[in-house]
This record gives structure tokens, sequence and C-alpha cells, in this order.
């Protein structure tokens, strides 16, 4: 018997598990914010996010997101600019997060931030594929 064959019986276990991939652009070529989402076993209803700061050829850095409900919105804002550095934040849930392009970092807030400055838009699944969807295009509905 082929080895591979021994497979066979673990793939409908796998079928339920995915990577999906969204992204904010900050206008300029080769700056972004992105959103990797993964599942790896299927009867998670969590996923663990890593977030991509891009900024090239100065940065590509980041980090993870762990245990975020499968069905959550992460909605972006553009940080009001009392902060060190340009930043922008993540919501999700009751957690929020700090993402730079300057400095290629994701950094968890300890509390909420009192102001979190300019709603841009949401990453979530609409029409079945995990996108990133941009205030403006909601309000020219």
């Amino acid at each position: 018997m082929k080895r591979w064959m021994l497979l066979l019986p673990v793939l409908p276990l796998l079928g339920g598990c995915f990577q999906d991939t969204a992204s904010y652009s900050l206008g300029e070529r080769e700056h972004a914010i992105t959103l990797v989402r993964n599942q790896t076993w299927p009867w998670q209803d969590t996923v663990d996010v890593e977030v991509v700061a891009l900024r090239m050829p100065h940065c590509n850095g980041g980090g993870s997101i762990k245990g975020v409900p499968e069905d959550a919105a992460y909605t972006l804002y553009r940080a009001p600019d009392e902060y060190p550095e340009p930043i922008f934040i993540l919501k999700t849930g009751k957690r929020h997060f700090a993402i730079s392009t300057q400095s290629c970092r994701l950094q968890k807030f300890d509390e909420a931030p009192e102001k979190l400055g300019t709603k841009l838009g949401q990453f979530r699944v609409e029409a079945g594929k995990f996108q990133f969807v941009d205030v403006s295009a909601k309000a020219k509905e």
C-alpha cells in the first residue's frame, strides 16, 4: 500500500481549515496593513491573526493576535496625532492594538484608548470573502 493512502482518512478532518488575507492600502505602492487569518483545525471556532505592517523597503513586520472568534470584525482607525509616531489602531472585540508602519510593530493596548481617531473601515467576511471594507466605499452605496 502506498504511504499517501494512509492520509486519506484524515483529509475530511482538514477540510474546515483555512488561511485568508485582506489588505488596506495606504495609498503608496507597497505600503499597506495586511491581516492573515489562520485556522489550524476545523473544530476551532477561533483564528490566529498575523498583522503585517508593510512599507517597503524599510518595513515588513508586525505581530500576532491569538484566539480571535472566527466571525469577528476588525475595525481600523487612523489614530490621533497625539502619539509619538503615526499609528493605526485595530479593534477586535474588546482588544485594541497599535500598528506602526514606521517601526514595523504591533502592540496591544493594556486599556482601550480614550480616542480611537478616524475610522477607516473594517476587515471582515463579506459575500463569503475576507476583505477590507472602506468606510468611504460603504457611504457611496
